[in-house]
């Protein structure tokens, strides 16, 4: 009875899977992805053991292919076609690629899955045992988003009443998708003259504009602290939101024409002042000089 038992227990571990002892599975593939960009999932099988790998099947597991088919594409359907070997002999390798997009609509933003390599392995394909070995997958997958960048060259600006101020805007768009349909204005307790529209900014570029407003002479406010709007559109048609404060500061002119008549006028006034007695001393000096010359060329006549 023993003897049978211990028969039995070597049958079960020699019937078992082996596995990755001496035999590595390799990936290379990207960490972060964009929905809709294609991802390339590279794995290399290194046999660093002393016996051949026989008749391997590589394939993405099922349950993640099942589940979300509608929304992964690739030009292989790699449940119905996974690759596959032959043979890879002790010291030599294997190395292929998956190739799969995950599509805008994919719903989770993090892609979970493993690799999965089933062969046999021993000396000869009739004596070899089955062997397997799975590695993981992990790849974040962002969604794409349109990202603009609002600049102003100053966000504090003066003026006087009844004059208009003009507001130098510029736009970046530092996303990966195109922008559209964008239209910048002021808005709050000031509005602008004009809108600006833009029919669109490809990613990486930037356009610019101006926005204007009038300052009423009727208004008595003497600040305003409005905002620049921008409005945009992705390709999707999905509108997005941009602003920035900005302070109009407004000074009255009348204090401005009060405050230079009265540095004339102190101009003026110094200008007014007295000589002093440093002037009167040279001034009698030069008449005694003038009256010292006269008596000088009299007596030089005389002789």
């Amino acid at each position: 009875m023993k003897r049978l038992l211990v028969v039995l227990l070597l049958l079960a571990f020699a019937l078992q899977p082996v596995r990755g002892d001496y035999v590595d599975l390799i990936l290379s593939y990207p960490e972060n992805v964009d929905k809709g960009e294609e991802i390339q999932i590279t794995f290399e099988i290194i046999n660093q053991s002393n016996e051949m790998l026989w008749d391997g099947r590589i394939s993405i597991e099922d349950s993640l292919m099942d589940k979300y088919k509608s929304d992964i594409q690739s030009e292989r359907d790699y449940q119905a076609n996974p690759f596959r070997f032959s043979t890879v002999g002790p010291g030599k390798s294997f190395k292929e690629t998956f190739v799969l997009t995950f599509s805008k609509d994919f719903p989770l933003n993090e892609a979970s899955f493993n690799i999965l390599l089933k062969c046999g392995k021993g000396p000869c394909r009739g004596g070899c045992k089955p062997f397997y070995l799975e590695k993981n997958v992990t790849v974040k997958l962002n969604k794409k988003r349109a990202e603009v960048v609002l600049k102003l060259d100053v966000n504090e600006f003066t003026s006087y009443r009844g004059e208009t101020l003009e507001i130098p805007f510029t736009l970046e768009n530092v996303g990966g998708l195109q922008i559209k349909n964008i239209k910048a204005e002021i808005k709050g307790d000031i509005l602008s003259d004009n809108t600006v529209n833009i029919s669109a900014i490809n990613p990486q570029r930037a356009a610019s504009g101006r926005l204007f407003v009038s300052i009423d002479e009727n208004n008595s406010k003497t600040s305003f602290n409005p905002l620049v709007v921008i409005r945009f559109q992705d390709p999707e048609g999905r509108e997005g939101v941009l602003y920035q404060n900005i302070s109009i500061n407004v000074i009255e002119k009348e204090k401005i024409e009060e405050s230079n008549a009265s540095e004339v006028k102190e101009i003026t006034n110094e200008a007014k002042t007295p000589p002093s007695g440093i002037f009167y001393f040279f001034l009698l000096l030069s008449i005694f000089a003038v009256v010292l010359v006269i008596i000088f060329l009299m007596l030089l006549f005389k002789r």
